[in-house]
């Protein structure tokens, strides 16, 4: 019988340490977070949802470890039931303990705006969304995933055509969004190419001008961006720059060169001053820019945009007046943005009297 009590004794101690060192354990497992990570994660808890629903999502977001440990928690605690419907915050450096309390009092993430001008240069770009008060996205961080073309290309179609190595220049489209502050720079980028997947393909089926592809339309609609003040010019200008790269008009352009002035601003742009006036340049100067972007002295299009066109210049782009036989435009006086446009070099000498006379 002694022998009997004994064993009972000791099968009960040890059940007794066993339960103390699962207790120890769970624990240790409630206090300690699933990471030392703190970024800060969006978790949407549907209403009606389960505990068991919301436990299976919180550890496939690496939030918690033990899904069915979190569950056992909740019920020994009387709270299923009780978390609440709604958009959350929440860090992976956070404990179980720290989780049900937060799911208790639902809060909406915060959303920020963003609004992007027509004309913008990817760094401007950079700069608008880095400021913006994204939690996870910074300028540098932005910068570096508008120069990585390859991060983005297959999920966007249009982005076929431009060229390995390039940035994504000129398909950020310009626009206002709403963003969660949650967002990541992968977020933030797909919903500018999407919205210029949405508004390009309004005008693909329109395009009039022969033999070119979107980057070449997308590159030619961003030096109109630049040129252009007035919607009204859109569709002249795009017509004299297509002008001059025709073959017949050769020899009217040095052999088929925009001479476009924005194209030298963004050579010469820097952080003190992205578009930088070309007016205290000599001629010299302003040819000596260096690189393939000069197009005062190269012929042909650049090798890619140089802004962020608007839709209105992407349609002056595919669609020049077809009637225009201009080859030149000129600032007009009277008129702030206005231009007077030229058939003839000879023509154009006259407009550009006439401008100098009316800014002395």
């Amino acid at each position: 019988m002694f022998r009997f009590f004994r064993a009972m004794f000791m099968v009960i101690a040890f059940l007794a340490v066993v339960a103390t060192g699962a207790v120890m354990l769970l624990s240790s497992e409630i206090r300690r977070p699933a990471s030392t990570d703190d970024t800060p994660l969006e978790f949407v808890v549907e209403q009606g949802e389960t505990t068991t629903s919301i436990a299976t999502r919180l550890a496939e977001q690496k939030l918690i470890r033990q899904p069915l440990l979190f569950v056992l928690l909740v019920r020994m605690q009387e709270l299923d039931g009780k978390m609440q419907a709604g958009n959350y915050l929440l860090r992976q450096n956070m404990t179980m303990g720290e989780i049900m309390i937060a799911l208790q009092q639902a809060r909406v993430v915060k959303e920020v705006q963003i609004t992007i001008i027509e004309g913008m240069r990817i760094e401007q770009i950079a700069t608008v969304i880095g400021n913006a008060g994204l939690l996870n996205v910074d300028e540098a961080t932005a910068l570096e995933a508008f120069r990585d073309v390859e991060r983005f290309r297959s999920g966007h179609v249009y982005l076929s055509d431009v060229p390995e190595g390039a940035s994504l220049e000129g398909y950020l489209f310009p626009d206002t969004y709403r963003l969660n502050e949650t967002a990541t720079i992968t977020d933030v980028v797909d919903t500018l190419l999407t919205q210029f997947d949405t508004q390009y393909a309004t005008i693909e089926r329109v395009v009039q001008v022969s033999d070119v592809n979107v980057h070449q339309i997308v590159t030619m609609a961003s030096i109109i961006q630049r040129e252009a003040t007035r919607q009204d010019e859109m569709a002249l200008i795009s017509a004299v720059f297509w002008n001059r790269l025709k073959p017949e008009n050769i020899g009217e352009t040095g052999g088929g060169k925009l001479q476009s002035d924005p194209t030298v601003q963004y050579i010469l742009g820097t952080a003190e001053n992205w578009w930088p006036k070309l007016d205290n340049l000599t001629i010299e100067q302003i040819n000596a820019a260096p690189g393939p972007y000069n197009t005062r002295v190269q012929t042909g299009l650049p090798p890619g945009p140089i802004s962020a066109p608007g839709l209105a210049a992407l349609r002056a782009a595919a669609r020049p007046d077809a009637t225009a036989n201009y080859m030149y435009f000129v600032a007009a006086c009277g008129e702030p943005g206005k231009h007077n446009f030229a058939a003839t070099y000879a023509e154009f000498l006259v407009f550009e009297q006439e401008y100098l006379n009316c800014a002395q």
